[in-house]
């Protein structure tokens, strides 16, 4: 149970109550891009599922490896996953530095760079994690608390019926679970690799060419028995060269 206090909230406030966000540990939190309001009165509910993506880096795809970028504005966060908000921030506060000289207050500053376009490949190109959890969230509420609720939440003092009027309008009730204890992992691969390639290079030789394994030990037999005639001949010629040298000289 969350208190807001509503009676501190600007006249110009357009709602009551609190902002969530579900993320890893070391991502980074964007509540007011990827963020779920639970307003007061109602008990929320958010059930969420895990999944984890494994990209493959270079160059079988575009992804970055470990950690993040170089200039990557939040330092000791990992790479943002949701739409690589961080990175499209990173170069944002990139551009604003390149033309006015200093950075947007509403982001960190990364110092000084080289002067960074907008459609220049090499700063405002964004790419995915190779390694990313993801959260998904699927959202339910009631009214809260119910008229029937006799009981005493939290630090109220006072009766029961009065308590539920202060927790209607300044406390929030959140439920957070998993809907299910498994996550599902997606993990990319070649679709084409090396021994895929010799597997499919053997077989178009054994189909076109009859060539097999027998057929390549015969050839190496082969090979083998010509070398050995090749050098038996010249070993039998320098024999006979020799004895002939010998023969001459006595």
């Amino acid at each position: 149970m969350l208190f807001v206090n509503a009676s501190d909230y600007l006249p110009t406030s357009e709602a009551v109550g609190v902002r969530l966000t579900i993320h890893d540990k070391d991502e980074f939190p964007f509540p007011d891009t990827f963020g779920y309001s639970a307003p007061t009165g109602y008990i929320s509910s958010f059930g969420m599922r895990m999944k984890k993506m494994s990209r493959l880096p270079a160059p079988y795809g575009d992804c970055i490896a470990e950690g993040a970028t170089s200039n990557y504005v939040y330092k000791g966060y990992t790479y943002s996953t949701e739409v690589s908000r961080g990175c499209y921030r990173t170069c944002f506060q990139q551009l604003i530095i390149d033309r006015c000289g200093c950075g947007d207050p509403r982001f960190p500053s990364i110092g000084h760079h080289q002067h960074c376009q907008v459609f220049n490949k090499e700063h405002s190109r964004c790419q995915q994690p190779c390694n990313q959890t993801i959260y998904t969230m699927s959202y339910s509420e009631a009214i809260w608390p119910s008229q029937s609720l006799n009981i005493t939440l939290g630090t109220c003092e006072e009766e029961p019926e009065i308590c539920n009027e202060q927790y209607q309008e300044n406390a929030a009730m959140l439920e957070v679970f998993y809907e299910a204890l498994n996550f599902e992992t997606l993990t990319e691969s070649e679709a084409y690799g090396v021994v895929k390639m010799l597997a499919d290079f053997g077989g178009q030789l054994g189909l076109w060419s009859g060539v097999s394994f027998m057929t390549c030990c015969e050839f190496v037999c082969l090979g083998c028995e010509l070398l050995y005639m090749v050098i038996m001949h010249h070993w039998k010629k320098y024999k006979f060269k020799k004895h002939e040298e010998d023969n001459n000289f006595q």
